[in-house]
């Protein structure tokens, strides 16, 4: 494991997740979990993003979230999936959204979707398309607060998240 080394500018615990984009949310959890990943926070909707959203862990590894569209037409990941779905974008968290927003943008990426506030996890988040071609989600570590408890549960202490 590379360690947390302020020289290196690595921080294990700034990637969030991978995003990988599914037809069918309720068939995709069964045959993922299936193959071993655990349930860490259970499908649920975003209306504003216009799908359903699930995080599951395999031990030892990056989070995957699944994200499956309400409307197969009318969605953000529409154009994803008509490609086949698959690994879609990195979710890295960010202490400063506005400003890690215009590092990507200063070095040469084009954002995709503007901050917003995203439902599932109850923080705000934006997406910019790189030069090279991925897909960059940021997501702030606090949460905003609209649901009762951190959707992320007990998980938050993995990223040392204080909700």
């Amino acid at each position: 494991m590379i360690p947390d080394d302020p020289d290196l500018g690595y921080d294990p615990r700034k990637l969030f997740h991978l995003g990988y984009v599914v037809p069918n949310m309720e068939r995709s959890i069964k045959a993922w979990t299936k193959l071993g990943a655990e349930i860490l926070v259970p499908p649920a909707i975003d209306p504003i993003q216009k799908v359903s959203c699930a995080l599951l862990l395999f031990r030892g590894a990056a989070p995957i979230e699944l994200v499956a569209p309400l409307d197969a037409t009318d969605s953000p990941v529409a154009n994803r999936l008509a490609r086949g779905g698959g690994l879609d974008h990195i979710c890295l968290f960010t202490d400063d959204l506005a400003s890690d927003l215009n590092d990507l943008v200063a070095g040469g990426a084009q954002v995709v979707a503007e901050p917003s506030y995203g439902a599932v996890f109850d923080r705000e988040i934006a997406f910019a398309l790189t030069r090279v071609g991925l897909v960059v989600e940021l997501m702030t570590k606090r949460r905003i607060g609209k649901h009762a408890v951190d959707p992320l549960g007990e998980a938050t202490a993995i990223w040392g998240l204080n909700s």
